[in-house]
């Protein structure tokens, strides 16, 4: 799927009351120059709109498509509307709430979606292999420290 730029930039000015594009760039992390070659490609990295949805609790599928609730809480029940502040990252244990993770390993996981999504079969199943023998090495070493 392709995430066009000039629409999903849009609804994270529309959501947050970001200023212009520099504030939106100054948040993700990213030059105003980066954010302007996005631009004149008309595409947006899906790592950053995964970054940025995490951050404000926004919708991912909203940011892409404009379709369904803008907000997480919204999706829960919970309407309330814009956070003050983005949601501050968590250091503590890592799970797999996406509310854990840190921005840069939001990126990863939205890199790895890409090769998921976008890769041959013999590569998908490569990274498949190779990230289910990563956790047994990791659950392996987690019970051998409990024990």
């Amino acid at each position: 799927m392709d995430t066009s730029y000039s629409q999903i930039v849009r609804r994270m000015l529309e959501s947050t009351g970001l200023k212009n594009e520099s504030a939106v760039a100054k948040v993700l992390g990213v030059t105003p120059q980066a954010l302007s070659n996005y631009k004149k490609r008309g595409k947006m990295p899906p790592n950053l709109v995964l970054k940025f949805a995490f951050m404000y609790g926004l919708s991912v599928d909203w940011l892409l498509t404009g379709k369904g609730s803008m907000r997480i809480e919204e999706k829960a029940g919970n309407t309330s509307t814009a956070r003050e502040e983005p949601a501050p990252y968590s250091t503590g244990p890592k799970g797999t709430d996406i509310s854990q993770m840190t921005p840069d390993e939001l990126i990863y996981v939205g890199k790895l979606l890409k090769v998921l999504q976008k890769g041959s079969p013999s590569i998908v199943g490569a990274v498949k292999f190779s990230i289910d023998a990563f956790l047994k090495a990791v659950e392996t070493k987690e019970k051998s420290r409990n024990t």
